[in-house]
């Protein structure tokens, strides 16, 4: 499994994705994970606001910005872990290339209603927020644009434009509701290792991966 993740982040991520820092995060997740999991690659994410959202959009308004916080990093690497028998996503992992991970940082806490949740740049979460505002009309709110991506049978993962900028929005489902948060990691230097959302809690009992690390002093 690892020569596989290793061939397929030199070709999704050019020659850096390769080393073993870019690797660092996911290594660390295995070694602490209650349970195996398969990593799918599914592209990048940059932020040209400087800012990202995660949360809940299905409430209407713009409940999901209120916790967007700086990125500290301008472009972040979207793996996810899979469970090798159902498929579910256990957990996502934006990696952003620090070194394997030692203590957490700032992090959203964000709630479930709908059994999925978005996150992006605060650019495209922003849209989303005013969708309901476009000339001429696409969906009278962020519920209405997103229900029919989330209704779609087998939805796991789903990247979607968001007018009038066209600015992804990556959606993710959870499969059932609750508190969760992103949280950016850090490595022994203070630099990014990746933000961590963890989805079903990897922990052994069902503790949030997290966690198991200190806070930053």
């Amino acid at each position: 499994m690892r020569w596989f993740v290793t061939l397929v982040a030199a070709l999704f991520g050019g020659a850096g994705a390769a080393s073993a820092d870019v690797l660092a995060g996911q290594n660390w997740i295995d070694k602490v994970a209650s349970a195996p999991g398969k990593w799918t690659p599914v592209g990048d994410m940059r932020l040209p606001s400087g800012r990202m959202f995660v949360g809940d959009p299905s409430w209407g308004d713009d409940s999901h910005m209120r916790g967007a916080l700086p990125s500290l990093a301008a472009r972040f690497d979207i793996w996810l872990r899979l469970d090798p028998q159902s498929g579910r996503i256990q957990l996502v992992w934006l990696a952003a290339g620090g070194r394997a991970p030692v203590r957490r940082g700032q992090q959203i806490e964000f709630g479930t209603d709908s059994a999925y949740f978005a996150f992006g740049d605060a650019g495209a979460g922003q849209d989303l927020a005013q969708v309901g505002d476009l000339e001429p009309f696409v969906a009278n709110d962020s519920f209405e644009f997103l229900l029919p991506q989330v209704q779609r049978p087998g939805f796991s993962w789903k990247v979607l434009p968001v007018p009038p900028g066209d600015g992804p929005v990556h959606l993710v489902n959870a499969f059932n509701d609750g508190s969760r948060a992103a949280v950016w990691l850090h490595d022994r230097s203070g630099a990014v290792s990746g933000v961590l959302i963890d989805v079903i809690g990897m922990a052994p009992g069902q503790v949030w991966l997290d966690k198991l690390l200190p806070a930053a002093a």
